[in-house]
């Protein structure tokens, strides 16, 4: 009884294994790389907003007080000691202006991450990919929070960029064509002028120094 318990055991292959083991590997990392995405991703988010609201407390504590220079550095430097003892790295003195400079940028958006950008400019045609960017140019007050596909150094960058309707083209492009910052940087330094919707088109970026870029 007991050799014929033994011989009804299937025999399975080690192939068979070899190949199952792979598919679910497969599938298990493909769940754990899209949750550290989302994960990376909340936490850019988080701190896109951290930095605004920062921003914010620090133009409100130098207002009647910014005249003196002597008054917003003293500020400012003690505020990066204490920081940079509770929280380490990424308060000098510098990032504390960027902060400010960010908010001063942005200081008509509401602190918030908009989860669905793209729902204002969804009646455009899809075969027309200026039109999204057009329409955000004529409405340059439509956009009322943050982008969670861009982080901190994205829109470090985007402060860089004095113009509104061509800063807000380039928050749009980023956001929609998934650049990373370098190659946000690369473009926005390019110099185009963007005045009107049309000018996209009539002074188009140099895309084969972007391509070449990307491929370094």
């Amino acid at each position: 009884m007991a050799q014929q318990s033994q011989s009804s055991v299937p025999c399975v292959a080690a192939d068979d294994v070899a190949l199952a083991m792979d598919d679910l590997l497969e599938r298990v990392l493909h769940i754990m790389e899209t949750a550290r995405a989302r994960v990376v991703r909340q936490v850019n988010s988080e701190m896109v907003l951290a930095y605004w609201l920062i921003g914010r407390e620090i133009v409100h504590a130098l207002q009647g007080g910014e005249q003196r220079a002597d008054y917003g550095s003293a500020l400012l430097e003690s505020v990066s000691r204490a920081l940079t003892a509770q929280y380490g790295r990424g308060f000098s003195v510098t990032n504390l202006k960027y902060f400010r400079l960010f908010y001063q940028t942005y200081a008509s958006r509401q602190p918030e991450i908009s989860h669905e950008p793209r729902d204002q400019f969804a009646t455009q045609p899809q075969e027309a990919p200026w039109d999204e960017s057009g329409l955000a140019l004529e409405h340059e007050n439509s956009r009322m929070g943050f982008s969670p596909q861009l982080s901190w150094t994205h829109y470090r960058t985007l402060c860089r960029v004095e113009s509104l309707p061509e800063r807000l083209f380039y928050e749009i492009e980023a956001e929609r064509g998934g650049w990373s910052q370098p190659v946000l940087m690369t473009l926005a330094t390019q110099g185009q002028q963007v005045e009107r919707p049309v000018d996209v088109i009539k002074h188009p970026y140099d895309w084969q120094s972007v391509a070449q870029f990307l491929t370094v």
